[in-house]
């Protein structure tokens, strides 16, 4: 077999196509590289966002966390000797919240099991820890578990200090197990993730139901006088955003079809803080779409 002889012309345009498809190669790479640069930048500023904390001093027994991954409260008794904490947060926001505990006797309530509310439970290995019925399983593995668990509607009523502390177990809305936390004397409710002020809420657990959602709210609506409330995600509020959350999630239902009211409530809605692919306006119609069927 002959080799057919290769001539100049052919031998330099050959190297001239390899030579530009180098060149496309590496422009399409340098753009990738910059598109995942700022992606990576834009994701960074939002998770430091995220762990921002600020200290509330609500009175000298109690301490309201915003932030560090969720909000939390640190309730101590009036001799110092025992505290509630609902919430441990994540990260560096767990860190800074556990250097504010100095007592020795302390329980936590986790209101639910995402790792933004239950992040920093191992840095109290001797507290007792109170949350809803979830499987070990279900749990997060680098997360103590609870050593209470309360069943669906199961209610436990403890004291510190002079404050009465309901920890209720409402059933299924953002997870199969939301937890609340009420405190007599102050008239404050700790929602966890039942309630978000100003922001979309995330749909990422699998047994989140808008269904079961607003159900839980009525109930929580009905059964406490609530003055001061604190949601899992936003600013300290009162009672109303229990109301503002039941009817995001109805006045959306109800519009899904319906173009130019679902506009109306984009507008409503579009000072919320989201959480860019994971939190939103369309996030949520996709969420109550998808339990409709």
């Amino acid at each position: 077999m002959s080799l057919k002889p290769v001539s100049r012309r052919d031998f330099l345009k050959g190297n001239n196509m390899k030579s530009i498809m180098k060149k496309v190669m590496l422009c399409v790479g340098l753009l990738l590289a910059l598109i995942l640069a700022v992606g990576g930048f834009f994701f960074w500023n939002i998770y430091q966002k995220l762990m921002t904390m600020e200290a509330i001093q609500y009175d000298p027994q109690l301490t309201i966390f915003i932030g560090g991954g969720s909000n939390s409260i640190v309730l101590t008794s009036e001799d110092g000797s025992k505290v509630l904490i609902v919430d441990t947060k994540m990260s560096s926001g767990a860190k800074k919240l556990r250097e504010s505990v100095k007592a020795n006797d302390i329980a936590i309530v986790n209101t639910h099991y995402h790792l933004d509310h239950i992040g920093g439970n191992s840095l109290y290995p001797s507290a007792k820890i109170i949350a809803g019925a979830y499987s070990k399983e279900q749990w997060q593995a680098d997360s103590r578990y609870p050593d209470m668990t309360l069943e669906p509607g199961e209610e436990k009523v403890i004291k510190v200090g002079s404050e009465t502390v309901h920890i209720w177990n409402i059933g299924q809305a953002h997870t199969m197990n939301d937890v609340v936390v009420y405190l007599e004397n102050r008239k404050l409710l700790v929602t966890g993730d039942i309630v978000w002020v100003n922001m979309h809420p995330t749909f990422l657990d699998p047994n989140s139901s808008a269904t079961s959602w607003i159900k839980a709210l009525d109930s929580l609506d009905k059964k406490y006088d609530v003055k001061v409330l604190v949601p899992g995600h936003g600013k300290v509020s009162d009672k109303n955003a229990i109301r503002e959350m039941r009817d995001y999630f109805v006045s959306i239902d109800e519009a899904i079809g319906d173009q130019e009211e679902l506009q109306t409530l984009l507008n409503k809605y579009k000072d919320y803080s989201t959480i860019p692919i994971i939190t939103g306006f369309d996030n949520t119609i996709a969420f109550i779409k998808k339990e409709r069927k």
